[in-house]
């Protein structure tokens, strides 16, 4: 059977990035911020990054959903993920599948092998690799996306949220009470 995602619509960019940050989690759990990001997209040499903190700060907060391709390359470049992972459309929502297909040429020719075969000839080459990864020690199955390292997402430290009006008069009534 194949690995098939159990989400109903594809993923935006603003929850692919979070799921890139999430995966470069430091070991304290605390993931790279908008400003990381947009100083990883430095090329060497130079000075100034290609995208912006405020970009960046967009994008990740979705704010900003239609990037041009430049920005794609550059922010997958930053966050070490293949640039079609953040394009839209369920079809690149496997981030597993494209880092292979990115990093292993075999496996690009493997994949060109498939086409013209039949279904039932795709099938018993999964059957084959899932018997190759159980004898390595490995799950038969891969996610799509996989797993962050161990430990708990840290919040970052920020510029607290204004409260809103009503917010605001419930603390004032509050320290006037002396809760």
């Amino acid at each position: 059977m194949a690995n098939t995602p159990d989400r109903l619509q594809p993923l935006n960019l603003r929850s692919k990035l979070l799921a890139l940050l999430r995966l470069r989690r430091d070991a304290d759990g605390f993931t790279p911020s908008a400003r990381d990001v947009s100083v990883a997209t430095t090329p060497e040499g130079q000075r100034k990054p290609l995208l912006s903190h405020g970009q960046v700060n967009s994008l990740m907060n979705g704010t900003s959903g239609n990037p041009t391709a430049s920005t794609v390359v550059a922010l997958a470049a930053a966050l070490d993920a293949p640039a079609a992972f953040l394009l839209p459309g369920e079809e690149w929502d496997d981030l597993a599948a494209l880092a292979v297909y990115r990093e292993r040429p075999e496996a690009r020719q493997a994949l060109r092998l498939m086409r013209g075969l039949e279904v039932q000839d795709i099938l018993e080459i999964c059957t084959i690799l899932r018997e190759a990864r159980r004898r390595a020690g490995l799950p038969e199955d891969v996610p799509s996306i996989p797993t962050p390292p161990p430990g708990v997402d840290q919040p970052r430290e920020g510029r607290p949220r204004r409260l809103s009006l009503n917010e605001a008069a419930e603390r004032a009534a509050d320290d006037l009470e002396g809760r």
